[in-house]
């Protein structure tokens, strides 16, 4: 009860007994505010179950969404998960900021935002030393079927849709993309075996994306959905808990005459400190880029959540 409650006593010499009611029911009134985090966020999922956290925001690894549920809630929880991530290869660099929410272990909404600077290479493309890009990606995950860490062999199944905003429309056309944003759709399929400590995952995405949507979508080469595949394997070292390593793979859409786009490919080594803070590095070959070859380099990121 409030002290400013209308209906509260005065505490006086003749009541006693509203004197001591008051600090006794203080510490209950306490405690229940302190339970209400914990019980929506319950952490109660298996370390890593969350994934990483993918360039387009979703969990999943640093260039294949996986179909994990980001975040550590259970079935009746929570969970949430924030990132940053670094690219820097030959002629580019890429910043990307994000966050996800998970819902009871069954949906999963992101956000991400890539800002894509060229340096240098901006002057020799002749939109300007320093130019940068920026993609917006906005996501919804479904897990449809099985566990990502069940004791069966079936894996977990999810889908997803991902919309993406390109804000450079006038360069985008000048390159001969068709539009400035886009919508990806993509099936995955993910599973962990503990006992080989070894993951595997599997996506097949339909998309326009020129450079995962950096260079707009469509083309003047093409302007239709194609599938393109995504595959990540790790491995799990027992005698280092908390560690994976792997390589991942994601193959890409020809729609343009003025570049062609290479597949992606990477090595990398992601160690989950605890539920609430993961570090992934890697080696990456993204192949051309805006008629730059040879795309290669190093990713970091950080991802923290519950």
């Amino acid at each position: 009860m409030s002290l400013a409650s209308p209906s509260a006593t005065t505490p006086s010499a003749a009541s006693p007994s509203s004197v001591s009611a008051s600090p006794a029911s203080a510490p209950a009134e306490s405690a229940s505010s302190d339970d209400i985090l914990p019980s929506i966020f319950d952490g109660q999922r298996t370390l890593g179950t969350s994934g990483l956290s993918s360039l387009e925001g979703s969990s999943g690894g640093g260039i294949a969404s996986w179909a994990t549920i980001g975040g550590y809630g259970s079935k009746k929880g929570l969970g949430m998960a924030f990132h940053y991530s670094y690219v820097n290869v030959t002629n580019y660099e890429d910043n990307n900021v994000g966050g996800l929410i998970g819902f009871y272990d069954r949906i999963e909404l992101s956000y991400s935002h890539n800002f894509f600077m060229t340096g240098k290479t901006g002057a020799l493309l002749g939109i300007g030393k320093g130019y940068h890009f920026d993609l917006d990606t906005g996501g919804v995950k479904v897990r449809l079927y099985g566990h990502v860490a069940d004791k069966t062999l079936i894996p977990q199944f999810a889908m997803g849709v991902m919309y993406k905003h390109d804000g450079d429309n006038k360069v985008i056309h000048a390159v001969g993309s068709k539009a400035s944003d886009g919508v990806d759709i993509y099936f995955a399929a993910t599973k962990l075996y503990p006992s080989i400590g070894l993951l595997v995952s599997t996506t097949m995405r339909l998309t326009k994306g020129n450079q995962w949507g950096i260079l707009g979508f469509g083309g003047d080469r093409d302007n239709s959905y194609h599938p393109q595949f995504e595959g990540s394997l790790g491995y799990l070292p027992s005698f280092i808990p908390g560690l994976v390593v792997g390589v991942e793979y994601r193959t890409k859409p020809r729609n343009q005459n003025f570049t062609p786009e290479g597949n992606w490919f990477d090595v990398y080594a992601s160690y989950f400190v605890n539920k609430h803070l993961n570090i992934t590095a890697a080696y990456v070959s993204l192949g051309t880029i805006a008629t730059f070859r040879n795309q290669t380099g190093a990713y970091v990121s950080l991802q923290t959540g519950f």
